[in-house]
């Protein structure tokens, strides 16, 4: 019996992918992690997480016989330009047949949640969507600091939206036969649809139907992004000193509830909206002709 992941859901982040990891870890032929610490490893994008290769498999080490495909869901592997390639010599020097889920959302859109959800999570202490979007230019030139705790690629909202070379990268290094490529959009219309085609793509019984009734990963409106920043540095702090113990996400961010006020994010602005369209344009069209699907569901209206 192998402990070893032969699939990964790469991302987008924001796209769907926590919603798809509790799907499929209710499969009774998939084994994923069942929290969500260890729902992105990051081994590939972040291999100083652990100390070696064992202590990878060692998240997956509940996996049993009757699992076909064992998978995790790093959505950094997306836009970390090296992860393809690694995962490649990964899956080569241990002969396992790996495949890859993309799930992808309009960039406008995604670039917007993502900026909630590293508000939310205590990661972006930007006063507003636009500034964090003229900070990126800064940010852009460096690849981490104090005050950019989470990873890289994930304060570059706008840069990360530009799908067309990451999924090429993927399709180059693995092939499009061990390639999905799917649409959020898509995947929240009609899930059930969705899921087979993911089901069949990884080689496993396509007529379970897990509960799909619930919606993960949701973002929520904060009191202010400093005091969320601030509550997510004490966080770590308390981690290190061990006040805080932990076996789960949740028992490890419980002081950012004091943050949270539940209310609904608001509507990204019109204005803002329309510039990311244009910038966006030109290379949502070009992903359209290499993944060969339709996305004027991106591009309508504008």
């Amino acid at each position: 019996m192998s402990n070893k992941p032969n699939f990964f859901i790469v991302g987008a982040a924001k796209s769907g992918t926590s919603s798809l990891w509790q799907y499929l870890r209710e499969h009774p032929e998939i084994y994923m992690p069942e929290d969500e610490l260890f729902k992105e490893p990051r081994y590939f994008s972040n291999p100083e997480r652990f100390i070696d290769e064992e202590a990878y498999f060692k998240v997956f080490e509940r996996a049993k016989s009757e699992h076909k495909r064992i998978g995790e869901a790093s959505t950094a592997y997306l836009t970390c330009p090296d992860c393809p390639e690694k995962i490649h010599r990964y899956m080569t020097g241990h002969n396992l047949n790996v495949k890859i889920i993309i799930l992808l959302r309009n960039p406008v859109n995604r670039a917007y949640s993502m900026y909630n959800w590293m508000v939310q999570d205590g990661y972006e202490y930007s006063a507003s969507f636009g500034k964090a979007l003229k900070r990126e230019k800064k940010r852009i030139h460096k690849m981490s600091g104090f005050w950019e705790p989470n990873y890289y690629y994930n304060y570059l909202y706008l840069n990360s939206g530009m799908y067309l070379d990451q999924v090429n990268r993927y399709l180059k290094t693995f092939g499009k036969e061990h390639v999905y490529v799917g649409l959020f959009e898509e995947f929240t219309r009609d899930t059930p649809k969705i899921l087979k085609e993911i089901l069949d793509f990884l080689g496993v019984n396509p007529a379970y139907l897990p509960d799909i009734s619930k919606v993960y990963n949701r973002s929520y409106k904060v009191i202010h992004p400093s005091l969320q920043f601030f509550l997510r540095k004490s966080t770590k702090i308390l981690c290190r000193l061990r006040i805080i113990k932990f076996e789960s996400k949740e028992e490890r961010d419980r002081l950012l509830k004091l943050g949270l006020t539940r209310q609904k994010i608001p509507p990204l602005n019109e204005r803002l909206k329309s510039e990311l369209a244009d910038t966006y344009e030109s290379n949502i069209r070009k992903l359209s002709g290499l993944i060969n699907k339709d996305l004027s569901i991106w591009l309508k209206n504008h």
